[in-house]
């Protein structure tokens, strides 16, 4: 009987699957990651473990630019990608940078340090040698703070020498109730798309559109098929919003691969579940927290985070017409706190999930320094409160993703009070 070969290290993966093809050394990459040289030696030699988000997404970058594939930047989130990978660009949505960030030094030279970390974060990636992977950056109006970012990108860029193209489009904030704003929609992807084949050189090909929104839509069908999943105790939420944030790194073809996978061999809570709680916010909270989350017996029945389920939950119909498609898109898809045109509707939608879960507790994972949480989250406290379902606050800033210790002492005891 033979013995067979134990798996590759990820190290050794990283070291002879990327970096010798994209002759790439220890120096070079450690600047392109903005980590030491050592960090990346002790990687490629096995003596240090690569987190799971640098085991996802660094590779997906080393692969698509081999295969010479145009990276496009996307922030905040909802950006168009389907139009972006219908025309040939790679959209990564920069997102959760958190892992692939060490210092913030490029981006306290042009952010006030009171900035939400995730605008701090996606200007120190573009800014530092990471964002030499991209090739050009899409942005849009959903968020005050990250709206003003492209001129300090474009600065931080000439400043280098560095010719990045920087797409941008309109969404009227107005409330569509009171204000018609179809035309100026449509009249906005309209020129979007001039300026991608301007900047790239790309063309628009209907078909190719509607088979990249096909796509799509199969992708967040499975997305909420899995969140079902974990309603029922059938998979861990954490392996879950691991799974959907580090997807935002890859090609869609790869994201539906992975969530089959992910779908197909399930991996379930190590114990019954027995509290229902939902999830709200910008992002998910930090794996060790979403660990004792579980760990506690509190099952995430619900998830309202800007990240997950507001951006997978609503599919417009499939169309070869992008105008008519982003329309749909931006009319009718899951309400938003950055986006201030829903705000009618989104308290509406946000207490309808919670009565249609039944659930039990409600866990609020707050960004610092986002001023629409801020204004949003006391209001919603209070009329949780109101409905007798208790409420756990936590906000988590730039630096709190290691230090997580008082956030899990707060969710076991928010978790034996539920048992009460």
């Amino acid at each position: 009987m033979h013995k067979t070969s134990p798996p590759p290290q990820p190290g050794t993966v990283l070291k002879n699957l990327y970096m010798k093809p994209s002759k790439l050394s220890t120096t070079n990459l450690a600047k392109q990651l903005n980590v030491t040289p050592k960090t990346i030696s002790d990687v490629i030699n096995n003596r240090a473990r690569i987190t799971l988000d640098h085991n996802q997404k660094l590779p997906s970058l080393f692969k698509n630019k081999q295969k010479a594939d145009l990276l496009i930047g996307c922030t905040p989130l909802y950006p168009p990608v389907e139009l972006f990978a219908a025309m040939g660009l790679q959209p990564v949505v920069l997102w959760n940078l958190k892992s692939l960030i060490t210092n913030l030094n490029e981006a306290d030279l042009y952010v006030q340090s009171y900035t939400c970390g995730i605008a701090r974060e996606l200007v120190q990636f573009i800014l530092s040698d990471s964002g030499k992977f991209l090739d050009g950056i899409f942005t849009y109006n959903a968020c005050d703070t990250i709206r003003n970012l492209p001129e300090i990108i474009a600065a931080g860029n000439q400043k280098k020498k560095r010719k990045l193209p920087i797409l941008r489009m309109h969404v009227p904030q107005a409330n569509r109730a009171y204000t018609n704003s179809n035309q100026y929609i449509k009249d906005q992807i309209a020129s979007l798309i001039e300026n991608i084949q301007t900047a790239f050189n790309l063309s628009f090909s209907g078909l190719q559109f509607e088979q990249t929104v096909s796509a799509y839509q199969k992708m967040r069908e499975l997305c909420v098929k899995a969140e079902r999943m974990v309603a029922e105790n059938a998979l861990s939420f954490r392996a879950f919003s691991n799974k959907v944030l580090s997807n935002s790194f890859l090609p869609v073809d790869e994201q539906i691969q992975r969530l089959n996978q992910l779908i197909t061999n399930p991996a379930a809570p190590q114990n019954v579940l027995d509290r229902r709680v939902m999830i709200s916010g910008i992002m998910p909270p930090p794996q060790n927290v979403i660990r004792s989350i579980e760990e506690s017996g509190l099952r995430v029945v619900a998830n309202d985070i800007a990240v997950m389920g507001r951006s997978y939950s609503y599919s417009p119909q499939i169309t070869a017409d992008p105008q008519e498609y982003y329309l749909d898109f931006f009319n009718n898809r899951f309400p938003c706190t950055t986006l201030l045109y829903q705000t009618d509707v989104r308290l509406k939608t946000f207490f309808q999930m919670v009565e249609k879960s039944h659930v039990e507790g409600v866990i609020f994972s707050g960004e610092k320094f986002c001023e629409y949480e801020y204004l949003e989250f006391p209001y919603i406290e209070q009329k949780l409160k109101d409905m007798g379902i208790p409420v756990l606050n936590l906000e988590f800033s730039v630096d709190d993703s290691q230090n997580v210790e008082s956030y899990i002492t707060r969710v076991h005891a928010f978790s034996e009070m539920l048992n009460k």
